[in-house]
């Protein structure tokens, strides 16, 4: 069967095959055909890097290689990450990915690109090993089991921390009482999203990334929950639904201001998040952290999330 490789860019390639493949390696991964059309609709928008190179066997395609720029990351720093259907690894077609997508990060001013790989999947780690990548953090996966989680002890951590004065609302009631509420909720979140501990310096997002991607068709106001200190912003967490799994939350940024940390804040906002969860017919929330990020590793275990597997960020200088 003929063997092809050719390079798409932005939403120009089959979205349903790179979804299809993702879930052949992980059945319960979580990206879905609208995930993959937003990001490109966002990396259009704000002109940045967006592109695929996809391989093809008999007319089917079998693997592909993302390589992009990010709006977290300098710019010139390139995203990459190549995928091959478990039925063709093996057979050199990731290699060959890997190669035209380095070059085409190359090409586009890249210095260095930043990939990963779960630790529970040895020839990928080992894949990336010998393509000269450097391994510079481990990520955790971990997930709340909402069936089984303590709601009395979750509402506990919520009425702490409100006895001590501070508040906790949905962001649909915070937005009732502010006229501009997003750009107070972007300063907030740009805030605290680049003092989350990190293997390298985070940029602050763009509030037209902000409003795209935190308050996008994904967006539900009344999960996503803030904390104030009287009328100052200064905790925030984003629990997100996931397209193709009804009953599960993604939560993605948890962030409290530095000088109102160590008072139980964070553990509140993400309580507050597991206990609304639970009244919408919620079953799960699964978050992500790094390991660097032990103190929000602390609130996740207090709270009963499970670490499923870990995840190794790599980066390499081309």
């Amino acid at each position: 069967m003929a063997t092809e490789y050719r390079l798409a860019e932005y939403g120009d390639f089959d979205l349903e095959a790179v979804v299809e493949i993702a879930r052949a390696i992980r059945p319960d991964d979580y990206e879905s055909v609208a995930d993959l059309q937003d990001w490109h609709e966002v990396q259009r928008s704000a002109d940045r890097l967006c592109a695929r190179w996809l391989v093809s066997v008999g007319g089917s395609v079998v693997g592909s290689a993302y390589v992009g720029q990010s709006r977290w990351l300098p710019m010139t720093t390139i995203i990459l990450y190549v995928a091959v259907h478990p039925d063709h690894q093996g057979r050199g077609y990731g290699r060959a990915l890997l190669g035209s997508a380095e070059t085409t990060a190359s090409e586009r001013g890249g210095e260095w690109t930043f990939s990963w790989a779960e630790e529970i999947w040895p020839r990928s780690t080992r894949f990336l090993d010998r393509a000269g990548y450097g391994a510079v953090e481990r990520r955790w996966e971990s997930t709340l089991d909402l069936q089984r989680c303590d709601l009395a002890s979750l509402q506990d951590a919520v009425d702490r921390v409100v006895s001590s004065g501070i508040r906790i609302m949905s962001a649909s009631s915070f937005a009732a009482d502010r006229h501009d509420w997003r750009t107070e909720l972007h300063r907030l979140y740009a805030e605290v999203e680049t003092d989350v501990p990190a293997a390298f310096p985070v940029r602050a997002v763009s509030f037209e990334d902000f409003e795209a991607m935190v308050l996008g068709r994904r967006f539900n106001a009344d999960g996503f929950f803030v904390a104030l200190d009287g009328e100052q912003l200064i905790g925030l967490t984003e629990p997100q639904p996931v397209d193709d799994v009804p009953k599960a939350i993604l939560q993605n940024l948890t962030g409290v201001r530095s000088d109102y940390r160590g008072r139980g804040i964070a553990t509140a906002l993400k309580s507050r998040a597991a206990i609304w969860a639970v009244q919408a017919g919620y079953t799960s929330i699964r978050t992500q952290n790094a390991e660097s990020n032990a103190s929000m590793l602390a609130v996740n275990d207090r709270l009963g999330f499970q670490r499923d597997r870990a995840t190794i960020e790599y980066l390499k200088r081309l």
